[in-house]
Protein backbone atom coordinates (compact mmCIF):
# COMPACT_ATOMS: atom_id res chain seq x y z
CA UNK A 1 0.00 0.00 0.00
CA UNK A 2 1.73 3.56 -1.03
CA UNK A 3 0.88 6.35 1.25
CA UNK A 4 -1.34 8.09 -0.95
CA UNK A 5 -3.56 4.48 -1.01
CA UNK A 6 -3.36 4.81 2.99
CA UNK A 7 -3.90 8.64 3.06
CA UNK A 8 -7.43 7.60 0.58
CA UNK A 9 -8.39 5.02 3.11
CA UNK A 10 -7.89 7.18 5.74
CA UNK A 11 -10.00 9.80 4.35
CA UNK A 12 -12.88 7.21 3.86
CA UNK A 13 -12.96 6.18 7.33
CA UNK A 14 -13.65 10.05 8.46
CA UNK A 15 -16.79 10.80 9.76
CA UNK A 16 -19.07 12.03 7.08
CA UNK A 17 -21.62 15.37 8.73
CA UNK A 18 -23.01 16.09 4.82
CA UNK A 19 -26.56 17.23 5.25
CA UNK A 20 -29.31 18.60 2.54
CA UNK A 21 -31.89 20.68 3.52
CA UNK A 22 -35.08 22.78 2.48
CA UNK A 23 -34.44 26.18 0.80
CA UNK A 24 -36.50 27.74 3.32
CA UNK A 25 -34.49 27.06 6.65
CA UNK A 26 -31.56 29.59 6.09
CA UNK A 27 -33.42 32.10 5.99
CA UNK A 28 -35.69 31.34 8.58
CA UNK A 29 -33.11 31.16 11.06
CA UNK A 30 -31.70 34.05 10.08
CA UNK A 31 -35.00 35.80 10.24
CA UNK A 32 -36.08 34.84 13.68
CA UNK A 33 -32.70 34.61 15.50
CA UNK A 34 -31.84 31.52 16.34
CA UNK A 35 -29.68 28.68 15.53
CA UNK A 36 -29.84 24.65 16.91
CA UNK A 37 -27.62 22.64 19.21
CA UNK A 38 -27.74 18.71 18.89
CA UNK A 39 -26.24 16.09 20.30
CA UNK A 40 -25.26 12.53 18.16
CA UNK A 41 -24.08 9.81 21.17
CA UNK A 42 -23.18 7.78 17.61
CA UNK A 43 -20.73 9.69 16.04
CA UNK A 44 -19.25 11.73 19.23
CA UNK A 45 -20.61 15.34 18.15
CA UNK A 46 -21.93 18.07 19.48
CA UNK A 47 -23.31 20.29 16.36
CA UNK A 48 -24.44 23.60 16.13
CA UNK A 49 -26.71 24.20 13.02
CA UNK A 50 -26.42 28.09 11.94
CA UNK A 51 -27.33 30.36 8.92
CA UNK A 52 -25.90 33.18 7.32
CA UNK A 53 -29.13 33.80 5.70
CA UNK A 54 -28.20 32.36 2.22
CA UNK A 55 -26.86 28.85 3.61
CA UNK A 56 -26.84 26.26 6.35
CA UNK A 57 -23.73 25.71 8.06
CA UNK A 58 -22.92 22.85 10.20
CA UNK A 59 -20.31 23.41 12.79
CA UNK A 60 -19.25 20.30 15.56
CA UNK A 61 -17.27 19.50 18.88
CA UNK A 62 -16.29 16.12 19.56
CA UNK A 63 -17.09 15.03 22.84
CA UNK A 64 -17.20 11.35 24.44
CA UNK A 65 -20.74 10.25 24.12
CA UNK A 66 -22.68 13.81 24.30
CA UNK A 67 -26.33 13.02 25.49
CA UNK A 68 -28.23 15.69 27.70
CA UNK A 69 -28.59 19.24 25.98
CA UNK A 70 -30.18 22.34 27.09
CA UNK A 71 -30.11 25.85 26.08
CA UNK A 72 -30.99 29.26 28.16
CA UNK A 73 -30.18 32.41 28.67
CA UNK A 74 -26.76 32.63 30.03
CA UNK A 75 -25.21 29.11 28.05
CA UNK A 76 -25.45 26.05 27.00
CA UNK A 77 -25.13 22.86 29.41
CA UNK A 78 -24.30 19.03 28.04
CA UNK A 79 -24.47 16.06 29.67
CA UNK A 80 -21.72 13.60 28.45
CA UNK A 81 -19.88 9.91 29.54
CA UNK A 82 -19.25 11.08 32.65
CA UNK A 83 -19.41 14.90 32.89
CA UNK A 84 -21.95 17.50 32.97
CA UNK A 85 -20.24 20.84 30.99
CA UNK A 86 -21.45 24.44 31.45
CA UNK A 87 -20.79 26.54 28.38
CA UNK A 88 -21.47 30.57 29.79
CA UNK A 89 -22.74 32.73 26.83
CA UNK A 90 -19.29 35.51 26.87
CA UNK A 91 -20.22 37.28 23.83
CA UNK A 92 -17.99 40.12 25.13
CA UNK A 93 -15.32 37.70 23.55
CA UNK A 94 -16.66 38.02 20.04
CA UNK A 95 -13.50 40.28 18.57
CA UNK A 96 -11.55 38.55 20.58
CA UNK A 97 -12.11 34.70 19.26
CA UNK A 98 -12.45 36.52 15.82
CA UNK A 99 -8.95 37.67 15.80
CA UNK A 100 -5.76 34.99 15.68
CA UNK A 101 -4.94 33.16 18.79
CA UNK A 102 -1.40 34.25 20.31
CA UNK A 103 1.04 31.20 19.84
CA UNK A 104 1.97 30.06 23.62
CA UNK A 105 5.61 31.49 23.39
CA UNK A 106 4.14 34.93 22.74
CA UNK A 107 1.62 34.50 25.59
CA UNK A 108 1.95 36.80 28.16
CA UNK A 109 -0.76 34.54 30.39
CA UNK A 110 1.04 31.28 30.08
CA UNK A 111 4.30 30.16 31.70
CA UNK A 112 7.59 30.97 29.66
CA UNK A 113 8.60 27.87 27.68
CA UNK A 114 11.74 29.25 25.78
CA UNK A 115 14.87 28.24 27.15
CA UNK A 116 16.24 32.10 26.43
CA UNK A 117 13.90 35.17 26.33
CA UNK A 118 15.65 36.44 23.72
CA UNK A 119 16.17 33.96 20.61
CA UNK A 120 16.65 34.84 16.73
CA UNK A 121 14.74 33.31 14.89
CA UNK A 122 17.33 31.83 13.13
CA UNK A 123 18.43 29.91 16.52
CA UNK A 124 14.38 29.12 17.01
CA UNK A 125 14.45 27.11 13.82
CA UNK A 126 17.72 25.90 14.00
CA UNK A 127 16.06 24.36 17.73
CA UNK A 128 13.00 23.10 16.15
CA UNK A 129 15.14 21.46 13.35
CA UNK A 130 17.61 19.62 16.05
CA UNK A 131 14.21 18.55 18.27
CA UNK A 132 12.89 16.64 14.82
CA UNK A 133 15.77 15.05 14.04
CA UNK A 134 15.97 13.82 17.47
CA UNK A 135 12.12 12.70 17.39
CA UNK A 136 12.96 11.44 13.70
CA UNK A 137 16.15 9.00 15.47
CA UNK A 138 13.77 7.83 18.00
CA UNK A 139 11.58 6.22 15.52
CA UNK A 140 14.17 4.98 13.51
CA UNK A 141 14.92 2.86 16.47
CA UNK A 142 11.61 1.62 16.77
CA UNK A 143 10.57 -1.30 14.86
CA UNK A 144 7.52 -0.29 13.00
CA UNK A 145 6.10 -1.54 9.57
CA UNK A 146 6.00 0.77 6.63
CA UNK A 147 2.09 0.54 7.13
CA UNK A 148 2.35 2.22 10.66
CA UNK A 149 5.49 4.59 9.43
CA UNK A 150 2.90 5.57 7.05
CA UNK A 151 -0.09 5.69 9.42
CA UNK A 152 2.37 7.51 11.64
CA UNK A 153 3.28 10.85 9.62
CA UNK A 154 -0.55 11.08 8.32
CA UNK A 155 -1.73 11.35 12.44
CA UNK A 156 1.15 13.79 13.18
CA UNK A 157 0.23 15.60 10.11
CA UNK A 158 -3.50 15.58 11.07
CA UNK A 159 -2.92 16.48 14.41
CA UNK A 160 -1.10 19.60 13.24
CA UNK A 161 -3.82 21.11 11.10
CA UNK A 162 -6.26 20.57 13.69
CA UNK A 163 -4.07 22.52 16.05
CA UNK A 164 -3.31 25.12 13.49
CA UNK A 165 -6.60 25.26 12.83
CA UNK A 166 -7.62 26.09 16.65
CA UNK A 167 -5.50 28.67 16.26
CA UNK A 168 -7.29 30.50 13.41
CA UNK A 169 -9.91 33.25 14.37
CA UNK A 170 -13.37 31.79 14.34
CA UNK A 171 -15.87 32.42 11.66
CA UNK A 172 -16.08 36.15 10.90
CA UNK A 173 -20.23 35.98 10.98
CA UNK A 174 -19.99 34.60 14.15
CA UNK A 175 -22.41 36.58 16.10
CA UNK A 176 -22.67 34.87 19.99
CA UNK A 177 -19.77 32.66 21.67
CA UNK A 178 -20.05 29.93 24.47
CA UNK A 179 -17.31 29.43 26.06
CA UNK A 180 -16.55 26.61 28.52
CA UNK A 181 -16.96 28.04 32.41
CA UNK A 182 -17.19 24.32 35.01
CA UNK A 183 -17.89 20.93 34.72
CA UNK A 184 -18.90 18.59 36.52
CA UNK A 185 -18.07 14.55 36.87
CA UNK A 186 -20.71 12.19 37.68
CA UNK A 187 -19.40 9.34 36.54
CA UNK A 188 -21.20 6.86 34.07
CA UNK A 189 -24.66 7.77 35.60
CA UNK A 190 -25.68 6.94 31.78
CA UNK A 191 -27.39 10.81 31.82
CA UNK A 192 -29.76 11.25 29.51
CA UNK A 193 -32.46 14.39 29.81
CA UNK A 194 -31.14 17.40 31.52
CA UNK A 195 -32.48 21.09 32.56
CA UNK A 196 -32.64 23.75 34.77
CA UNK A 197 -35.03 24.22 37.26
CA UNK A 198 -35.36 26.36 41.06
CA UNK A 199 -32.99 23.61 42.54
CA UNK A 200 -30.13 24.16 40.22
CA UNK A 201 -29.60 21.32 37.15
CA UNK A 202 -32.07 18.09 37.30
CA UNK A 203 -30.83 15.39 35.45
CA UNK A 204 -32.43 12.11 34.27
CA UNK A 205 -29.84 8.89 36.15
CA UNK A 206 -30.57 6.08 34.04
CA UNK A 207 -27.99 3.84 35.42
CA UNK A 208 -29.79 4.28 38.83
CA UNK A 209 -32.95 4.72 37.17
CA UNK A 210 -33.86 8.33 39.24
CA UNK A 211 -33.62 11.95 38.70
CA UNK A 212 -31.10 13.83 40.46
CA UNK A 213 -29.46 17.04 41.08
CA UNK A 214 -25.82 17.46 41.39
CA UNK A 215 -23.77 18.77 44.18
CA UNK A 216 -19.61 19.02 44.64
CA UNK A 217 -19.37 16.37 47.55
CA UNK A 218 -21.23 13.88 45.52
CA UNK A 219 -21.29 12.20 41.95
CA UNK A 220 -25.20 13.16 42.11
CA UNK A 221 -27.87 13.58 44.83
CA UNK A 222 -30.95 11.06 43.62
CA UNK A 223 -34.26 12.84 44.56
CA UNK A 224 -36.77 10.70 42.98
CA UNK A 225 -37.77 6.97 41.49
CA UNK A 226 -40.57 5.31 40.03
CA UNK A 227 -42.51 3.58 42.45
CA UNK A 228 -41.98 0.46 40.78
CA UNK A 229 -38.18 0.78 41.18
CA UNK A 230 -37.21 -1.02 44.79
CA UNK A 231 -33.76 -0.20 45.29
CA UNK A 232 -30.75 2.87 43.70
CA UNK A 233 -28.52 0.61 42.18
CA UNK A 234 -26.75 1.19 38.77
CA UNK A 235 -28.24 -1.60 36.74
CA UNK A 236 -30.42 0.99 34.41
CA UNK A 237 -33.62 -1.30 35.30
CA UNK A 238 -36.53 0.48 33.41
CA UNK A 239 -34.70 2.47 31.39
CA UNK A 240 -36.13 5.73 32.75
CA UNK A 241 -34.51 8.45 29.45
CA UNK A 242 -37.33 11.13 29.49
CA UNK A 243 -37.85 14.66 32.15
CA UNK A 244 -39.44 17.72 31.55
CA UNK A 245 -39.77 21.06 33.98
CA UNK A 246 -43.28 22.64 35.23
CA UNK A 247 -42.73 25.51 37.25
CA UNK A 248 -39.00 24.97 37.73
CA UNK A 249 -39.75 21.18 39.48
CA UNK A 250 -39.72 18.12 37.60
CA UNK A 251 -42.98 17.33 35.89
CA UNK A 252 -43.15 14.61 33.82
CA UNK A 253 -40.99 11.25 33.08
CA UNK A 254 -40.92 8.69 30.09
CA UNK A 255 -39.33 4.97 30.96
CA UNK A 256 -38.97 2.20 28.42
CA UNK A 257 -40.60 -0.24 30.65
CA UNK A 258 -41.81 -0.86 34.43
CA UNK A 259 -39.17 -3.46 35.61
CA UNK A 260 -37.38 -3.66 38.33
CA UNK A 261 -34.80 -5.77 37.32
CA UNK A 262 -31.06 -5.18 36.13
CA UNK A 263 -31.15 -4.18 31.86
CA UNK A 264 -34.66 -6.09 31.97
CA UNK A 265 -36.03 -3.61 29.44
CA UNK A 266 -33.28 -5.23 26.87
CA UNK A 267 -34.66 -8.62 27.08
CA UNK A 268 -38.24 -7.64 27.48
CA UNK A 269 -40.96 -6.26 26.39
CA UNK A 270 -39.90 -2.86 24.66
CA UNK A 271 -43.16 -1.64 23.63
CA UNK A 272 -44.74 -1.25 27.14
CA UNK A 273 -43.07 2.77 27.84
CA UNK A 274 -44.80 4.77 30.04
CA UNK A 275 -45.82 8.61 30.60
CA UNK A 276 -45.49 8.93 34.55
CA UNK A 277 -46.45 11.66 37.07
CA UNK A 278 -43.59 13.19 39.17
CA UNK A 279 -45.61 14.38 41.75
CA UNK A 280 -48.12 11.57 42.09
CA UNK A 281 -45.69 8.82 40.86
CA UNK A 282 -47.98 7.37 38.77
CA UNK A 283 -48.37 6.14 35.18
CA UNK A 284 -50.83 8.05 32.91
CA UNK A 285 -49.43 6.53 29.66
CA UNK A 286 -48.40 2.80 28.91
CA UNK A 287 -48.24 0.96 26.25
CA UNK A 288 -45.74 3.21 24.53
CA UNK A 289 -43.03 2.29 21.54
CA UNK A 290 -39.61 3.37 23.64
CA UNK A 291 -40.94 6.93 24.81
CA UNK A 292 -38.56 9.91 24.52
CA UNK A 293 -38.02 13.27 25.07
CA UNK A 294 -41.17 14.33 27.11
CA UNK A 295 -41.28 18.38 26.95
CA UNK A 296 -43.64 20.72 29.07
CA UNK A 297 -45.16 23.57 26.46
CA UNK A 298 -48.59 25.19 25.98
CA UNK A 299 -49.77 23.30 28.98
CA UNK A 300 -49.76 20.08 27.53
CA UNK A 301 -46.85 17.53 27.82
CA UNK A 302 -45.06 16.77 24.26
CA UNK A 303 -43.23 13.44 23.88
CA UNK A 304 -42.03 11.17 21.08
CA UNK A 305 -43.88 8.10 21.32
CA UNK A 306 -40.52 7.07 19.29
CA UNK A 307 -41.20 3.67 18.15
CA UNK A 308 -43.98 4.41 16.29
CA UNK A 309 -41.94 7.61 14.57
CA UNK A 310 -45.03 9.89 16.09
CA UNK A 311 -44.70 12.82 18.28
CA UNK A 312 -47.78 13.28 20.34
CA UNK A 313 -49.25 15.35 23.36
CA UNK A 314 -51.02 14.60 26.51
CA UNK A 315 -53.45 17.03 28.07
CA UNK A 316 -53.45 16.69 31.94
CA UNK A 317 -56.86 18.09 32.12
CA UNK A 318 -58.86 16.05 29.62
CA UNK A 319 -56.52 13.11 29.95
CA UNK A 320 -56.82 12.81 26.04
CA UNK A 321 -53.85 11.87 24.09
CA UNK A 322 -53.08 12.95 20.50
CA UNK A 323 -51.01 12.17 17.60
CA UNK A 324 -49.59 15.55 16.30
CA UNK A 325 -47.44 14.25 13.24
CA UNK A 326 -45.76 10.88 12.04
CA UNK A 327 -42.34 10.98 10.74
CA UNK A 328 -40.18 8.70 8.58
CA UNK A 329 -37.75 7.79 11.10
CA UNK A 330 -37.25 7.29 15.31
CA UNK A 331 -38.35 10.63 16.54
CA UNK A 332 -36.13 12.04 19.95
CA UNK A 333 -34.99 15.27 21.09
CA UNK A 334 -37.37 17.79 20.79
CA UNK A 335 -37.78 21.97 21.45
CA UNK A 336 -39.83 24.75 20.90
CA UNK A 337 -39.48 28.18 19.50
CA UNK A 338 -43.14 30.17 19.30
CA UNK A 339 -45.64 27.73 17.11
CA UNK A 340 -41.99 26.13 15.69
CA UNK A 341 -41.33 22.56 17.49
CA UNK A 342 -38.06 21.23 16.54
CA UNK A 343 -37.75 17.34 16.67
CA UNK A 344 -34.89 14.81 15.73
CA UNK A 345 -35.09 11.99 13.97
CA UNK A 346 -32.59 8.81 13.85
CA UNK A 347 -32.29 6.14 11.64
CA UNK A 348 -34.06 2.49 12.90
CA UNK A 349 -31.03 0.67 14.36
CA UNK A 350 -31.61 -3.39 13.18
CA UNK A 351 -29.03 -4.33 16.02
CA UNK A 352 -31.88 -6.65 17.57
CA UNK A 353 -33.66 -8.10 14.12
CA UNK A 354 -35.52 -9.87 16.09
CA UNK A 355 -37.45 -7.01 17.79
CA UNK A 356 -37.40 -4.10 15.47
CA UNK A 357 -39.15 -0.64 15.99
CA UNK A 358 -42.71 -0.62 14.48
CA UNK A 359 -41.76 2.31 12.19
CA UNK A 360 -39.19 0.13 10.61
CA UNK A 361 -41.87 -1.88 9.33
CA UNK A 362 -43.63 1.04 7.65
CA UNK A 363 -40.94 2.45 5.48
CA UNK A 364 -37.92 0.93 3.41
CA UNK A 365 -35.97 3.62 4.75
CA UNK A 366 -35.72 6.54 7.62
CA UNK A 367 -34.17 9.43 7.90
CA UNK A 368 -31.65 10.94 10.82
CA UNK A 369 -32.02 14.80 11.03
CA UNK A 370 -34.07 17.18 12.38
CA UNK A 371 -37.73 18.05 11.56
CA UNK A 372 -39.91 21.58 11.92
CA UNK A 373 -43.49 21.28 12.43
CA UNK A 374 -45.92 23.90 12.98
CA UNK A 375 -47.98 22.48 15.97
CA UNK A 376 -50.44 25.30 15.00
CA UNK A 377 -51.03 24.14 11.70
CA UNK A 378 -54.27 21.63 11.73
CA UNK A 379 -53.57 20.14 7.81
CA UNK A 380 -51.32 17.61 8.21
CA UNK A 381 -49.55 18.07 4.63
CA UNK A 382 -48.65 21.71 5.90
CA UNK A 383 -47.63 21.02 8.93
CA UNK A 384 -43.98 20.04 8.47
CA UNK A 385 -42.27 23.98 7.78
CA UNK A 386 -38.71 22.10 6.42
CA UNK A 387 -35.96 19.51 7.83
CA UNK A 388 -32.19 18.73 8.07
CA UNK A 389 -31.09 15.47 6.73
CA UNK A 390 -28.25 14.21 7.05
CA UNK A 391 -26.61 11.80 4.34
CA UNK A 392 -23.58 10.59 5.79
CA UNK A 393 -22.37 8.80 8.89
CA UNK A 394 -24.78 10.82 11.87
CA UNK A 395 -27.54 8.17 11.99
CA UNK A 396 -28.75 8.47 15.81
CA UNK A 397 -30.05 12.13 16.99
CA UNK A 398 -30.44 12.09 21.14
CA UNK A 399 -31.51 15.57 22.06
CA UNK A 400 -31.92 19.36 20.27
CA UNK A 401 -31.91 22.64 21.95
CA UNK A 402 -32.83 26.06 20.43
CA UNK A 403 -30.40 28.80 20.74
CA UNK A 404 -32.43 32.51 21.00
CA UNK A 405 -30.74 35.74 19.69
CA UNK A 406 -28.16 34.52 17.74
CA UNK A 407 -28.39 32.76 14.49
CA UNK A 408 -24.31 31.79 14.00
CA UNK A 409 -23.01 30.80 17.14
CA UNK A 410 -19.58 29.60 17.87
CA UNK A 411 -18.71 27.47 21.12
CA UNK A 412 -15.30 26.97 22.66
CA UNK A 413 -14.81 23.38 23.82
CA UNK A 414 -12.90 22.33 27.07
CA UNK A 415 -9.42 21.67 25.65
CA UNK A 416 -9.37 24.48 23.04
CA UNK A 417 -6.19 26.47 23.03
CA UNK A 418 -7.95 29.99 23.19
CA UNK A 419 -9.24 28.86 27.30
CA UNK A 420 -6.14 29.81 28.21
CA UNK A 421 -6.61 33.47 28.06
CA UNK A 422 -9.83 34.42 27.26
CA UNK A 423 -10.93 35.26 30.81
CA UNK A 424 -14.13 36.84 32.00
CA UNK A 425 -14.42 37.88 35.77
CA UNK A 426 -15.59 40.56 37.87
CA UNK A 427 -14.59 43.72 39.18
CA UNK A 428 -12.59 43.64 41.99
CA UNK A 429 -14.72 42.87 45.16
CA UNK A 430 -14.00 44.15 48.52
CA UNK A 431 -12.28 41.49 50.89
CA UNK A 432 -14.56 43.34 54.16
CA UNK A 433 -17.61 44.37 54.35
CA UNK A 434 -18.16 48.10 55.06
Amino acid sequence: MTAQQYSDAKNNEKMDFSCEFTSNIPTLFKKLSISLAFTSYQAGRLMLLRSDGEDLDVNYKSFHRPMGLTAYEEGITLGTFTQVINFQREDGMLDQIKQPLTTIENDITAPRIKAKEKQSSQETKKETSEEEIKIAQILADINLTETQKIQLEINLGEFKQVQESKMAPVDSRTDACFITRSAHYTGMINIHDIQWGDEGLWAVNSSFSCLCTLAPDYSFVPRWKPYFISELAPEDRCHLNGMTLKDGKPAYVTTFSKYDASGLWRKGNKFDGTLMDVETNTILLDGLAMPHSPRWYNDKVYFCNSGHGQVCSYDPISKQTKTIVELQGFTRGMDFFGPIMMVGLSKVRMADVTNPAPVSKLYDETFSGVWLINIEETDKEKQIIGFIKFNGNVDQIYDIAVITDSHFPELIEPDHPRMRNHFSHSDLQPLFDS
